[in-house]
């Protein structure tokens, strides 16, 4: 299957699964391998054959929306954003939370994949913001389509790839070592 190909099926379809072709641009490669081996598996000639398939049995469109949804994650990934929402996004909406008396901000981390951009929301907000705002606590929702990947944020145990773009103090506060693994501590779940 050709890049281009995929492209023009990704946006025939990913419309029809609610999804967005723009979020697919940067990580097409990777879902394309997937849509690829599927074909393989189903003894498919190509995306078109695949097309078809779909229009036939209705039941594959999970298989596929499956095959779609990307899980790459890591703690603190996007330094720059995480940097801002501290400095100040957050700040801004504590204090304005707080001239309303409210005492609760609340987040929302759609596509949480497994926990580890919500959780270094909670590990910012306990470790850099909390002492300046002490009166307001964060309330982080955190959801995804993926119930493995929930299961994975409930677990809370990563490797340390996934960790080590966090500042190391923060690790250290955060996290306890077990085994091969790096578990977050119960005060930031």
């Amino acid at each position: 299957m050709t890049d281009q190909d995929c492209v023009r099926f990704l946006q025939w379809a990913l419309p029809r699964l609610r999804m967005r072709w723009p979020g697919f641009r940067k990580v097409r490669r990777q879902v394309c391998k997937r849509i690829d081996r599927r074909l393989k598996a189903l003894g498919l000639a190509d995306v078109e054959a695949y097309r078809c398939h779909l229009l036939a049995h209705p039941e594959e469109w999970s298989r596929l929306d499956a095959l779609c949804r990307i899980t790459i994650s890591r703690f603190y990934r996007d330094r720059g954003v995480f940097q801002c929402l501290e400095r100040q996004v957050l700040p801004v909406l504590g204090q304005n939370a707080l001239a309303r008396g409210d005492r609760r901000l609340r987040a929302w981390s759609a596509g949480c994949a497994g926990g580890e951009e919500p959780y270094t929301l909670a590990i910012l907000w306990r470790l850099g913001l909390r002492p300046r705002l002490p009166d307001l606590t964060l309330h982080i929702l955190a959801t995804d389509a993926d119930d493995r990947m929930l299961e994975r944020a409930r677990r809370a145990c990563y490797q340390f790839s996934s960790l080590k773009e966090l500042p190391p103090a923060w690790c250290r506060q955060a996290f306890v070592r077990s085994d091969d693994e790096f578990c977050l501590k119960t005060a930031f779940r």
